[in-house]
This record gives structure tokens, sequence and C-alpha cells, in this order.
């Protein structure tokens, strides 16, 4: 019996380490946001140091750094959650950033990920007068559009992923939220 038991709890911590290998204790599917500046996830993951420069840096606090349920790969990587902490696009992070992971590059080329508006759960759409995403979003005019001088759309060639329209949002559940872009999402 003793050796039955053992068995299992070998196999219990070689499932638990699995888990955390490939990130699945959570359900994750896919790569978190990454901050302004990022290689694609691979190439990110490859090059970042994990020294958590860049959020320590961060005068707004919106870097975060990965923890075990993240999965190996991606522990002590920074990330990014904009419903909490929108990025203003300073670009400090890249500054300090000693590995290129994080390449200093101009505001308008960021492209940390995607913002998609649900038109069930936006307010202008409800024919109700907002326009807070668009007047909010760095990248006034640009990224947010208004089709029919009405409603927030948004523009995937200048969008950065910043999540300041995410953040703002005044829908209840938010009609806005940033996901990871495509090209991205490689892991």
């Amino acid at each position: 019996m003793t050796m039955e038991r053992r068995t299992f709890i070998k196999m219990a911590a070689g499932a638990g380490l699995l888990g955390l290998v490939f990130g699945v204790s959570k359900g994750r599917a896919s790569p978190r946001l990454r901050p302004p500046g990022a290689e694609d996830e691979e190439m990110f993951l490859a090059k970042c140091a994990r020294c958590g420069k860049c959020a320590e840096v961060c005068p707004l606090g919106c870097i975060q750094i990965a923890h075990a349920e993240d999965g190996i790969l991606s522990l002590g990587t920074p990330y990014m959650t904009p419903l909490e902490h929108p990025c203003d696009l300073c670009m400090k992070c890249t500054e300090v950033c000693s590995t290129g992971a994080l390449k200093t590059i101009p505001k308008e080329e960021v492209r940390m990920g995607i913002a998609v508006i649900d038109k069930d759960l936006c307010i202008a759409r409800r024919d109700d007068d907002c326009q807070t995403c668009y007047r909010t979003c760095p990248q006034y005019g640009k990224a947010i559009k208004l089709e029919k001088l009405k409603y927030p759309v948004i523009d995937p060639d200048y969008c950065t992923g910043c999540g300041m329209c995410e953040h703002v949002c005044l829908g209840n559940p938010k009609a806005v939220h940033v996901k990871v872009r495509e090209q991205e999402a490689k892991l």
C-alpha cells in the first residue's frame, strides 16, 4: 500500500510541474499583454532577463510581473492589465531594458494589443451620448474614430493596445477590451 501512495504522490507532483511548465493551471490559452516595444512572444521570452526593471520604473504601475501560474516560461516576465492600469506610453520601460526584449520605438508604432468594442454593450450604440473612450484615447481621432459622428470604432492600424479606452469605459460590464494581437500569439 505504501508503494502505491508514493507512486500517486510522484504522479501528482509531475502533473503539477507539467501544469506550471505549460501554464495550464489557470487555463491560459494565450500569452499576456506585454509592455510597449515588446518583441513577438517567442523572441520576447527568449530575450527577457526577468530583472523587473521595467516594472520598477513604470510611473503608473501598469507593468506587473508574471508568477508561476503563467507557466515556467513566463515566470518573472512583465505583462500588463489595462483594465486595472492603462499605459500612458511614457516608454520609460524601454529605456531600462538592457536585453532588447523591449525596444525603444516611437509611441505611434507601439502595438501591444488591439482594443475590441462589444457593440451590444457600448453605451453610445444604445443611443446614449457617450464618447469617453474616443476622447481619452492617446491616439485621439486615429485609433478610435466615430462612425456617424457617434459610434466608436477601433482602427487597428493606429490602436496601440494601451488600454486607456478599456479603463475609462463607462459600461457595466465594460464594452471595450484589449486583446493580444494575433501575430504576437505564437506560443
